[in-house]
């Protein structure tokens, strides 16, 4: 762990690096046609930073991350799960702008809805507690010629060409690879790596430099709404979610995803419960990565999973009495390409998430194991790739 908070190192939340290979760390080998690498280093309470590496952009990205009030955290940069929603919503909408070109159905200010719902359930100190995930709900806002019908069946496809889709909708069970002190444990519980493994990279980022002009077209992520704002604005207005059984306690986030003039997308992140800040933040999902201004969705959705298991791993090791002197993640995500944005004509879908976890610790490798296995059953979004969880579609709403 890094003894400094986001705002001690005054830069912007989410910004372009360069030769994160000068430190360490390498892209990994596009399986599918679409991999990204992600290493996340745990900062001064529940903040984080982490670095991206895509295969198929080339660009390597720096993100920050904070968490809510009701989670310790500071509100000073979006949270895991935000960051996941903004990329499922910006991978549906490239899949949608693509299909509708090849179908010659114009769409007119499109504007992509994701409701998120996890829930957790159990005891996060006596280790039984576990989250999950429930199936999103899509719904497409936009002027067209076409009926409500054909955009029905439109957005499905566009959906179901998204790789994204395909680790939310099938069984994905996350893969580890656990390394106490330099030395790879038995995994337990947990789902074991195959070989080989990755090198433990230490602590490359402060190395990493941002690139050059990375201040053009800054910020890429903006705070919208407080989180008292909100509260406030929920009990004028709560917002229709779930009814949960027993004791199952439910999150509830909404991410709208809208097409700027430049073909980059506007995502706002909003979370009804547990309640947290608003963010806004910019992707660029465009086929030219070469001139790209902010992430792809694949390397939103790859951070926030990452940042997720982050957060659990430094909770339950503080809320048992674990302690830990310092632990970071090396995560893969191997994705297709988009069945209509990678020209492939077939479903998206990926790998399940591979992740090299790495501790520094007093503990015994048996308590360091359990950190791990507690960590993965109560992250929501390793959840979201293990549960099945089924897209619905929502009516759209066709303005003629």
């Amino acid at each position: 762990m890094v003894n400094i908070t986001l705002e001690e190192l005054g830069r912007p939340l989410i910004y372009a690096v360069d030769a994160a290979s000068t430190a360490g760390l390498a892209v990994p080998l596009a399986r599918h046609g679409n991999s990204v690498r992600a290493w996340v280093r745990s900062l001064q309470g529940v903040q984080k930073e982490g670095i991206t590496l895509s295969t198929r952009t080339g660009r390597e990205w720096r993100f920050a991350c904070d968490e809510g009030v009701h989670l310790g955290g500071l509100n000073q940069a979006p949270n895991p799960l935000g960051y996941v929603g903004v990329g499922i919503a910006a991978s549906f909408m490239t899949e949608l702008r693509v299909l509708a070109a090849m179908r010659n159905i114009a769409l007119i200010d499109p504007v992509v809805s994701v409701e998120s719902f996890y829930y957790r359930d159990g005891s996060f100190p006596k280790g039984t507690m576990v989250s999950g995930a429930l199936s999103p709900e899509v719904r497409l806002t936009c002027a067209s010629g076409a009926d409500a019908v054909d955009m029905r069946g439109l957005l499905m496809d566009a959906i179901a060409a998204s790789p994204l889709n395909g680790l939310i909708r099938d069984e994905k069970i996350s893969r580890f690879a656990i390394f106490h002190n330099g030395v790879e444990i038995d995994p337990g519980e947990v789902t074991s790596l195959a070989p080989p493994r990755l090198t433990d990279p230490g602590d490359p980022i402060a190395a990493i430099r941002p690139a050059t002009g990375y201040e053009t077209h800054q910020p890429l992520a903006t705070a919208t709404e407080s989180e008292e704002s909100m509260i406030a604005r929920l009990l004028e207005n709560p917002q229709p979610a779930p009814v949960l059984p027993g004791s199952q306690k439910l999150l509830h986030l909404r991410t709208t995803c809208r097409l700027r003039p430049d073909g980059t997308y506007e995502c706002l992140r909003e979370q009804f419960a547990q309640v947290s800040q608003s963010w806004t933040c910019i992707v660029d999902d465009r086929m030219d990565a070469a001139d790209a201004i902010a992430p792809d969705a694949a390397s939103y959705f790859a951070v926030g999973v990452a940042f997720c298991f982050m957060t659990q791993i430094g909770r339950f090791s503080h809320i048992a009495k674990l302690p830990l002197d310092g632990y970071r993640v090396v995560q893969d995500l191997h994705l297709t390409r988009g069945g209509a944005s990678g020209g492939g004509g077939e479903a998206g879908t990926g790998d399940p998430v591979e992740t090299h976890v790495f501790i520094d610790s007093d503990l015994t490798d048996d308590d360091a194991g359990r950190v791990v296995l507690v960590a993965e059953k109560t992250c929501f979004l390793h959840a979201l790739c293990r549960d099945r969880a089924k897209v619905r579609i929502l009516n759209s709403v066709v303005r003629t």
